[in-house]
């Protein structure tokens, strides 16, 4: 047993004066007596008034220092520490991410860590209270904080393993944000580990325990799928898919293609631990429809990372819009037989021109504002750019580039010449794809749903435009925007659990618009200024987007090598500490002194009532 306030034991010294009034012998007044026929029960008396016997024979000393003891007790607040986790305030963290449904514990992970979860709630007192945080795609909290154990039951009954990337990260950070504002908080994380680190979370003072669920780590999963041009021709694709073993041995893997049901194509090649392995299937330039891409393996404990889906559009022409440039641009814009280019003098730009362009080119002049969600290439820094710049840099040495980025395929930039670039200051969400000693020279990503193509230099002071790849270059920037159009070679697919944004015609009716997800089920939307966001896509599969009479369809792939890369952590490495696996059930502190001072108030009663009594008699 152990006290949280130990000098309220130094109270216990009340029982000495209390015992000491019982030790005073009686002093009795001398007086004459006409008759000895009281003599005996003087003596009597007399006998009871000697010390010893006096505090043997007396109950209501007793009862005195057994309610002194109990009161003592109580003051000091005794605890006693079990194997069950009790706390004064307890948040449970569910881990509901891809790797939780792994099966490689029965049922799942995820069924596992529940179970876990409910012993936990079992076993808080009725003066306890609890919080469930589920981290999953995104960071919620289902219960909070409630003294209602059912409360906490059915919200663990109602978990379901998403198909998507957790936030674990986010979902600690918010259990342990609750040790500041409340005291005794205990956080007990039900998890596999995660995919995202902590090492710079801090515990905030709380008690954070952390349940490991899963023992293995064997699994076979399709981490990327890319539809590209064919090298051999601008009308055909084809598709790229890779698959990797996460186990310890190797595994045979069997990777099956199918388009709107019909098989068009199957591999099975060895897939050794630890080392993608890539398939490639020719898929014509003429069909269009549903793609879904399988991965069978022996030794596979999650389903999730076994499919992939992408939504197929026919090759068609792309609707360029080029504002201001050269005469060279131009031409190598219209060397791919798909485009459609309009070019326009630097100026205003008319809306209508916008929304039916594809992707807009500047290469002169200013961007105009309200190209939020728009498909951009801006050649240059540009007044208007879509990122920040600084002061202007000579020479600048290009140090290295994303060789896998579709922007840059079958360039190379080592030998190129830039005479005068600028310095970025904020990238605006924007990635650098080529790097310098001097900063970002190229930078790519989306943005409000469109996709931005960024340079920090003017091509012109460079000797880009005299080599082969600059005209490679613009066309791999224009097939990179408008992959995703519907105009373009359509293969629409975002990770599970990103939001999906696409831009509305003007004044379109918030009614006419309808999600349905791969489960038949309707999926709440968002829509403002024209923008169409979709955020529940937590699950693998295709999603149809029904505009009025307009269908169209975008996928939703998980393609996590986190999330697939399934093997448990031993433990939670946070800021301060590191959390170290506890197995079983998580100790607790049960607090005593509630009981204490009932018995105390109750052995005071009694005292009183023993009292009374011989008092009447």
């Amino acid at each position: 047993m152990n006290f949280l306030a130990p000098l309220g034991l130094a109270a216990g010294a009340l029982a000495i004066p209390l015992v000491a009034m019982y030790f005073l012998k009686l002093r009795r007044k001398k007086v004459k007596v006409p008759s000895l026929l009281l003599w005996q029960q003087f003596q009597k008396s007399e006998q009871l008034a000697s010390p010893f016997e006096r505090f043997r024979r007396n109950l209501m000393l007793l009862l005195q220092l057994l309610a002194l003891l109990l009161l003592v007790l109580a003051l000091s607040r005794p605890y006693m520490t079990s194997d069950a986790p009790l706390a004064r305030s307890l948040v449970v963290v569910v881990d509901t991410s891809a790797s939780m449904g792994a099966e490689d514990v029965s049922p799942t992970r995820l069924g596992n860590a529940v179970e876990r979860a409910h012993d936990l709630v079992s076993s808080m007192s009725s003066s306890d209270e609890g919080m469930l945080i589920v981290a999953g795609p995104r960071t919620e909290v289902t219960v909070p904080f409630t003294r209602d154990k059912s409360a906490l039951h059915s919200g663990l009954d109602a978990l379901v393993a998403s198909e998507a990337r957790g936030a674990l990260r986010e979902g600690v950070q918010l259990a342990v944000s609750m040790a500041r504002s409340r005291p005794g908080v205990e956080v007990v994380v039900l998890s596999d580990g995660g995919a995202d680190s902590l090492a710079d979370v801090p515990t905030g003072g709380a008690e954070v325990t952390f349940v490991p669920v899963g023992r293995s780590d064997d699994n076979a999963a399709i981490v990327a799928v890319d539809l590209r041009r064919s090298p051999s021709s601008e009308l055909e694709r084809q598709l790229f898919v890779t698959a990797q073993n996460y186990g310890g041995d190797d595994q045979e893997g069997t990777v099956e293609v199918y388009l709107d049901g019909e098989l068009i194509g199957l591999r099975s090649e060895t897939l050794p631990p630890d080392t993608p392995v890539s398939f490639v299937f020719d898929v014509g330039g003429d069909r269009s429809g549903t793609i879904k891409v399988t991965l069978a393996a022996d030794d596979d404990y999650l389903e999730a990372d076994n499919t992939a889906w992408l939504a197929l559009a026919r090759l068609s022409q792309r609707r360029i819009t080029l504002i201001g440039g050269d005469s060279l641009t131009a031409r190598a814009l219209q060397a791919d037989p798909r485009v459609t280019l309009r070019r326009f003098a630097p100026g205003p730009i008319p809306a209508t021109i916008l929304d039916n362009s594809d992707a807009i080119v500047f290469a002169n002049g200013n961007v105009p504002d309200g190209l939020e969600g728009r498909n951009v290439l801006i050649l240059g820094p540009l007044p208007g750019s879509k990122v920040e710049f600084a002061d202007e840099v000579r020479n600048p040495l290009v140090l290295g580039w994303r060789r896998t980025h579709p922007v840059l395929r079958f360039v190379e930039w080592d030998q190129i010449i830039i005479s005068r670039s600028q310095q970025v200051t904020d990238n605006r969400n924007l990635v650098a794809i080529v790097d310098s000693d001097q900063g970002p020279l190229v930078l790519a990503g989306e943005v409000a749903g469109g996709r931005v193509v960024q340079l920090a230099f003017d091509p012109l002071r460079s000797d880009l435009p005299l080599r082969v790849a600059w005209p490679v270059t613009l066309l791999n920037a224009v097939g990179w925007l408008t992959e995703n159009s519907s105009t373009g070679e359509a293969a629409q697919a975002i990770p599970t659990g990103s939001p999906f944004v696409r831009r509305l015609p003007d004044d379109t009716p918030l009614e006419s618009v309808r999600v349905i997800g791969p489960d038949g089920n309707d999926i709440d939307v968002q829509v403002s200024d024209n923008l169409l966001r979709v955020r529940d896509t937590s699950k693998v599969g295709v999603y149809e987007l029904r505009i009025g009479a307009v269908r169209s369809a975008f996928a939703a792939n998980l393609l996590s090598p986190d999330e697939s890369e399934i093997g448990p952590r031993p433990d939670l490495v946070l800021a301060d500490s590191v959390v170290q696996a506890s197995v079983g059930a998580t100790a607790g502190r049960r607090e005593l002194w509630r009981w204490l001072l009932a018995l105390g108030i109750v052995a005071l009663f009694i005292e009183w009532f023993a009292y009374n009594r011989r008092r009447a008699a």
